[in-house]
Protein backbone atom coordinates (compact mmCIF):
# COMPACT_ATOMS: atom_id res chain seq x y z
CA UNK A 1 0.00 0.00 0.00
CA UNK A 2 1.27 3.77 -0.87
CA UNK A 3 1.21 5.89 1.82
CA UNK A 4 -0.48 9.33 0.92
CA UNK A 5 -1.42 10.48 4.65
CA UNK A 6 -5.05 10.01 4.43
CA UNK A 7 -7.84 7.68 5.87
CA UNK A 8 -11.00 6.72 4.89
CA UNK A 9 -13.48 6.20 7.54
CA UNK A 10 -16.25 3.84 7.74
CA UNK A 11 -19.12 6.32 6.54
CA UNK A 12 -17.86 6.93 3.56
CA UNK A 13 -15.32 10.47 4.20
CA UNK A 14 -12.66 10.72 3.58
CA UNK A 15 -10.06 12.58 5.47
CA UNK A 16 -6.52 13.95 4.56
CA UNK A 17 -3.88 14.82 6.19
CA UNK A 18 -3.01 18.03 3.34
CA UNK A 19 -4.33 18.03 0.09
CA UNK A 20 -4.40 16.02 -3.21
CA UNK A 21 -5.62 15.78 -6.60
CA UNK A 22 -7.52 13.39 -8.93
CA UNK A 23 -6.31 11.57 -12.03
CA UNK A 24 -7.23 8.93 -14.28
CA UNK A 25 -6.77 5.58 -13.11
CA UNK A 26 -7.40 1.79 -13.79
CA UNK A 27 -11.47 1.24 -14.77
CA UNK A 28 -13.93 1.98 -11.90
CA UNK A 29 -10.76 2.97 -9.45
CA UNK A 30 -9.30 6.78 -8.68
CA UNK A 31 -4.99 7.57 -8.50
CA UNK A 32 -4.76 9.93 -5.48
CA UNK A 33 -1.75 11.60 -5.58
CA UNK A 34 0.09 14.28 -2.95
CA UNK A 35 0.26 18.09 -3.83
CA UNK A 36 0.44 21.61 -2.53
CA UNK A 37 -2.68 22.57 -0.06
CA UNK A 38 -5.73 23.89 -0.92
CA UNK A 39 -7.74 25.51 1.64
CA UNK A 40 -11.08 24.09 1.79
CA UNK A 41 -10.88 23.29 -2.03
CA UNK A 42 -10.98 20.53 -4.46
CA UNK A 43 -11.22 20.46 -7.90
CA UNK A 44 -13.33 18.17 -8.85
CA UNK A 45 -16.35 19.28 -6.13
CA UNK A 46 -19.64 18.12 -7.38
CA UNK A 47 -23.38 17.53 -6.66
CA UNK A 48 -25.08 14.71 -7.16
CA UNK A 49 -26.78 15.34 -11.09
CA UNK A 50 -30.64 16.72 -11.02
CA UNK A 51 -30.34 19.27 -8.76
CA UNK A 52 -30.53 23.06 -10.10
CA UNK A 53 -28.41 25.41 -8.12
CA UNK A 54 -29.99 28.06 -8.93
CA UNK A 55 -28.74 31.63 -8.02
CA UNK A 56 -28.21 34.21 -5.24
CA UNK A 57 -29.57 37.84 -4.30
CA UNK A 58 -26.83 40.15 -4.47
CA UNK A 59 -26.88 43.18 -1.95
CA UNK A 60 -24.90 46.48 -2.44
CA UNK A 61 -24.15 46.63 1.60
CA UNK A 62 -26.11 50.24 1.28
CA UNK A 63 -29.51 50.11 0.79
CA UNK A 64 -30.53 46.75 -0.15
CA UNK A 65 -32.22 44.04 1.97
CA UNK A 66 -35.12 41.43 1.27
CA UNK A 67 -38.18 42.13 3.76
CA UNK A 68 -40.95 38.97 4.31
CA UNK A 69 -44.11 40.61 5.90
CA UNK A 70 -45.55 40.16 9.35
CA UNK A 71 -46.94 36.52 10.31
CA UNK A 72 -47.49 34.09 12.68
CA UNK A 73 -45.23 31.78 11.15
CA UNK A 74 -42.60 33.61 12.51
CA UNK A 75 -44.18 33.83 16.33
CA UNK A 76 -42.13 30.36 18.05
CA UNK A 77 -43.11 30.29 21.42
CA UNK A 78 -40.72 27.93 23.17
CA UNK A 79 -41.28 25.08 20.47
CA UNK A 80 -38.44 23.82 18.31
CA UNK A 81 -37.86 26.15 15.03
CA UNK A 82 -34.97 26.16 12.38
CA UNK A 83 -33.69 29.20 10.17
CA UNK A 84 -30.89 28.70 8.12
CA UNK A 85 -29.29 30.00 4.56
CA UNK A 86 -26.16 30.47 2.67
CA UNK A 87 -24.33 33.66 2.68
CA UNK A 88 -21.52 35.46 1.37
CA UNK A 89 -19.75 38.42 3.04
CA UNK A 90 -17.83 40.46 1.27
CA UNK A 91 -16.90 42.91 4.53
CA UNK A 92 -16.09 42.92 7.71
CA UNK A 93 -18.31 45.67 8.65
CA UNK A 94 -21.11 45.29 11.33
CA UNK A 95 -23.95 43.29 9.42
CA UNK A 96 -27.22 41.66 9.93
CA UNK A 97 -27.52 38.43 8.41
CA UNK A 98 -31.35 38.40 9.18
CA UNK A 99 -33.66 39.92 11.77
CA UNK A 100 -36.40 39.94 12.93
CA UNK A 101 -38.66 42.45 14.91
CA UNK A 102 -37.84 41.32 18.43
CA UNK A 103 -35.05 38.85 18.77
CA UNK A 104 -33.64 35.17 17.29
CA UNK A 105 -31.61 37.75 14.95
CA UNK A 106 -27.53 36.64 13.47
CA UNK A 107 -25.30 39.31 13.00
CA UNK A 108 -21.70 39.48 12.29
CA UNK A 109 -18.76 41.88 12.82
CA UNK A 110 -15.34 40.95 11.15
CA UNK A 111 -15.02 37.45 12.02
CA UNK A 112 -17.56 36.97 15.16
CA UNK A 113 -20.71 35.96 15.06
CA UNK A 114 -23.53 37.36 17.53
CA UNK A 115 -27.16 35.92 18.83
CA UNK A 116 -29.09 38.14 19.85
CA UNK A 117 -32.05 36.94 21.50
CA UNK A 118 -34.36 39.64 22.74
CA UNK A 119 -33.53 43.22 23.14
CA UNK A 120 -29.59 43.97 24.57
CA UNK A 121 -29.30 40.18 25.20
CA UNK A 122 -26.11 39.05 22.65
CA UNK A 123 -23.81 35.92 22.94
CA UNK A 124 -21.14 35.78 20.78
CA UNK A 125 -19.27 33.36 19.16
CA UNK A 126 -15.97 34.52 19.40
CA UNK A 127 -13.82 35.69 16.48
CA UNK A 128 -12.39 33.64 13.78
CA UNK A 129 -15.81 31.97 12.96
CA UNK A 130 -17.21 33.62 10.16
CA UNK A 131 -14.93 33.19 6.90
CA UNK A 132 -14.69 35.95 4.53
CA UNK A 133 -14.95 36.17 0.52
CA UNK A 134 -16.55 32.39 0.48
CA UNK A 135 -19.73 31.54 1.22
CA UNK A 136 -20.82 29.22 4.35
CA UNK A 137 -23.60 28.37 5.94
CA UNK A 138 -25.79 29.31 8.76
CA UNK A 139 -28.33 27.61 11.14
CA UNK A 140 -30.17 28.86 13.82
CA UNK A 141 -31.93 25.86 15.49
CA UNK A 142 -33.96 26.08 19.30
CA UNK A 143 -34.03 22.20 20.00
CA UNK A 144 -35.97 21.38 23.51
CA UNK A 145 -35.18 24.92 24.43
CA UNK A 146 -31.95 25.14 23.95
CA UNK A 147 -30.55 27.61 20.61
CA UNK A 148 -27.59 26.55 18.93
CA UNK A 149 -26.12 28.57 16.17
CA UNK A 150 -24.17 26.31 13.97
CA UNK A 151 -21.86 27.67 11.55
CA UNK A 152 -20.42 25.32 7.98
CA UNK A 153 -21.77 22.01 10.32
CA UNK A 154 -20.71 23.60 13.51
CA UNK A 155 -21.76 24.51 16.59
CA UNK A 156 -20.54 27.90 17.05
CA UNK A 157 -22.87 29.17 19.90
CA UNK A 158 -25.05 27.63 22.46
CA UNK A 159 -28.40 29.37 24.79
CA UNK A 160 -29.74 27.52 27.22
CA UNK A 161 -32.24 30.63 27.91
CA UNK A 162 -32.90 31.78 24.44
CA UNK A 163 -35.72 33.81 23.37
CA UNK A 164 -39.22 32.71 23.27
CA UNK A 165 -41.07 35.14 20.59
CA UNK A 166 -44.84 35.62 21.49
CA UNK A 167 -46.86 37.87 18.63
CA UNK A 168 -46.76 37.87 14.69
CA UNK A 169 -43.76 39.83 13.46
CA UNK A 170 -41.81 40.69 10.22
CA UNK A 171 -38.52 39.17 9.13
CA UNK A 172 -35.71 40.94 7.18
CA UNK A 173 -33.02 39.48 5.19
CA UNK A 174 -29.54 41.66 5.11
CA UNK A 175 -31.05 44.87 7.46
CA UNK A 176 -32.75 45.91 9.85
CA UNK A 177 -36.02 44.88 9.80
CA UNK A 178 -39.28 47.40 9.86
CA UNK A 179 -40.83 47.93 12.85
CA UNK A 180 -44.40 47.78 11.67
CA UNK A 181 -46.94 45.20 11.37
CA UNK A 182 -45.94 44.36 7.86
CA UNK A 183 -42.18 44.84 8.07
CA UNK A 184 -42.36 46.73 4.89
CA UNK A 185 -41.52 50.18 6.22
CA UNK A 186 -38.90 52.08 5.04
CA UNK A 187 -37.57 53.19 8.04
CA UNK A 188 -35.73 50.05 8.80
CA UNK A 189 -31.93 49.09 7.46
CA UNK A 190 -30.08 52.05 9.47
CA UNK A 191 -27.64 49.82 9.76
CA UNK A 192 -26.14 46.23 9.29
CA UNK A 193 -26.80 46.53 5.90
CA UNK A 194 -25.56 43.03 4.19
CA UNK A 195 -22.33 43.80 1.54
CA UNK A 196 -22.75 40.23 -0.64
CA UNK A 197 -25.03 37.52 -1.37
CA UNK A 198 -27.53 35.06 0.25
CA UNK A 199 -29.26 31.91 -1.22
CA UNK A 200 -31.27 29.03 0.08
CA UNK A 201 -33.26 30.65 3.05
CA UNK A 202 -35.40 28.53 4.81
CA UNK A 203 -37.60 28.81 7.63
CA UNK A 204 -39.19 26.04 9.51
CA UNK A 205 -41.43 26.16 13.16
CA UNK A 206 -42.19 23.21 14.61
CA UNK A 207 -38.96 21.50 13.75
CA UNK A 208 -35.16 21.24 14.88
CA UNK A 209 -33.38 20.35 11.49
CA UNK A 210 -30.55 19.57 13.12
CA UNK A 211 -29.46 18.27 16.80
CA UNK A 212 -25.71 17.96 15.87
CA UNK A 213 -22.75 18.35 13.88
CA UNK A 214 -23.85 18.06 10.23
CA UNK A 215 -21.92 18.35 6.33
CA UNK A 216 -23.41 20.89 5.37
CA UNK A 217 -26.01 20.78 2.35
CA UNK A 218 -25.16 20.00 -1.29
CA UNK A 219 -28.33 20.59 -2.79
CA UNK A 220 -30.69 23.88 -2.67
CA UNK A 221 -33.16 22.81 0.18
CA UNK A 222 -36.86 21.57 0.05
CA UNK A 223 -39.93 22.35 1.55
CA UNK A 224 -40.00 20.12 4.23
CA UNK A 225 -42.75 18.90 6.92
CA UNK A 226 -43.63 22.26 8.73
CA UNK A 227 -41.80 24.88 6.34
CA UNK A 228 -43.01 28.52 6.40
CA UNK A 229 -40.33 30.03 4.56
CA UNK A 230 -38.71 29.05 1.51
CA UNK A 231 -36.37 30.92 -1.10
CA UNK A 232 -34.86 28.93 -3.21
CA UNK A 233 -33.68 32.41 -5.95
CA UNK A 234 -33.98 29.65 -8.04
CA UNK A 235 -33.51 32.54 -11.03
CA UNK A 236 -34.43 36.10 -12.19
CA UNK A 237 -38.21 35.30 -12.38
CA UNK A 238 -37.91 33.82 -8.91
CA UNK A 239 -35.60 36.10 -7.46
CA UNK A 240 -38.08 36.43 -4.16
CA UNK A 241 -40.73 33.60 -4.48
CA UNK A 242 -41.77 31.80 -1.60
CA UNK A 243 -41.39 27.96 -2.83
CA UNK A 244 -42.61 26.76 1.19
CA UNK A 245 -46.23 26.73 -0.04
CA UNK A 246 -47.45 29.59 2.52
CA UNK A 247 -47.25 32.09 -0.10
CA UNK A 248 -45.33 34.64 2.35
CA UNK A 249 -45.13 38.23 0.74
CA UNK A 250 -41.35 38.75 -0.05
CA UNK A 251 -40.26 42.75 -0.67
CA UNK A 252 -37.55 43.43 -2.75
CA UNK A 253 -36.49 47.03 -0.67
CA UNK A 254 -33.71 49.02 -2.71
CA UNK A 255 -33.93 46.52 -5.85
CA UNK A 256 -31.36 44.13 -5.06
CA UNK A 257 -30.37 41.97 -7.71
CA UNK A 258 -29.81 38.17 -9.13
CA UNK A 259 -26.65 36.77 -9.67
CA UNK A 260 -25.19 33.43 -10.98
CA UNK A 261 -22.99 33.04 -7.86
CA UNK A 262 -24.07 29.84 -5.61
CA UNK A 263 -22.34 27.75 -3.21
CA UNK A 264 -24.06 24.84 -4.77
CA UNK A 265 -23.28 22.95 -8.41
CA UNK A 266 -24.80 21.32 -10.85
CA UNK A 267 -21.97 19.64 -12.31
CA UNK A 268 -21.26 16.00 -11.79
CA UNK A 269 -18.61 13.85 -12.38
CA UNK A 270 -19.45 10.83 -10.08
CA UNK A 271 -16.26 10.12 -8.52
CA UNK A 272 -16.51 12.00 -5.39
CA UNK A 273 -17.34 15.40 -3.79
CA UNK A 274 -16.25 18.23 -1.53
CA UNK A 275 -18.58 18.99 1.61
CA UNK A 276 -18.25 22.81 2.55
CA UNK A 277 -16.95 21.66 5.29
CA UNK A 278 -13.45 20.80 3.62
CA UNK A 279 -14.08 16.61 4.15
CA UNK A 280 -13.64 14.79 0.89
CA UNK A 281 -16.81 12.53 0.36
CA UNK A 282 -16.30 9.29 -2.26
CA UNK A 283 -18.37 7.22 -4.23
CA UNK A 284 -16.58 4.67 -3.67
CA UNK A 285 -13.47 3.17 -2.05
CA UNK A 286 -9.57 3.79 -2.65
CA UNK A 287 -6.49 1.12 -2.84
CA UNK A 288 -4.62 3.85 -1.87
CA UNK A 289 -5.91 4.69 1.32
CA UNK A 290 -3.52 4.24 4.67
CA UNK A 291 -3.83 5.53 7.93
CA UNK A 292 -2.57 9.04 8.68
CA UNK A 293 1.00 8.89 9.73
Amino acid sequence: MATIGARLINDGTLITAGSFDETAGLPNKHRITADTVFADEFDEVTTPTGYHSGGSVNLNGVNQRVNVAGSGDFQFGTGDFTVEGWFFLRTVAYTRLWCFADGDNLEVTGTSLYYCNSGGSIVTSGTGVIPQNQWFHVALVKNSGTVTVYVNGTSRITDVSPFNSTSSRPFSIGGEVSTDTTGQGAAAGADGWLDGYFANIRVVKGTAVYTSTFSTPIAPFSAITDTKLLLLVANQANLLTDSSGTSKTVTNVGAATFSAVTPLSTVYNGAMKQLKSGTLQVANEFDEITVLS
